[in-house]
């Protein structure tokens, strides 16, 4: 019996004291660093201003290269999947890739109207 409620105990404090994924993302961020050809740079001037907003209806929206973006966002097994709204967004993105998701930053890799490969590595905005 008190084995029993041992591991009860450990289940609650995990569920009541970890944040799950959705509320780690759930908020404003803004760009920290950009990728291209392996090598990373702070943000240009084009690009000082780039952030997006999730929020918890699963919808999103942004600035990217100065321009305003949109979409939906999706957490499955939990992975972060993304997906651009093309007929409300003025950046031509042909397709995007989360490839780290974590407290702390998210690094999103997209293929812009010129077929170059990016990766946007944003932070909370705090």
């Amino acid at each position: 019996m008190k084995k029993y409620i041992l591991i009860l105990f450990v289940l609650l404090s995990t569920t009541i004291f970890s944040q799950s994924k959705k509320e780690i993302l759930v908020q404003k961020w803004k760009l920290n660093k950009v990728e291209e050809f392996g090598q990373k740079y702070p943000p240009n001037e084009n690009q000082k201003n780039d952030m997006i907003d999730f929020f918890e209806n699963e919808k999103f929206e942004g600035i990217i290269e100065n321009e305003y973006v949109e979409g939906m966002w999706l957490i499955d097994n939990n992975k972060l999947i993304i997906s651009i709204q093309k007929e409300h967004t003025k950046l031509k993105i042909n397709w995007t890739k989360v490839k780290a998701f974590n407290k702390d930053k998210i690094a999103i890799e997209y293929q812009n109207g010129d077929f170059i490969t990016s990766t946007l590595i944003f932070i909370p905005a705090k």
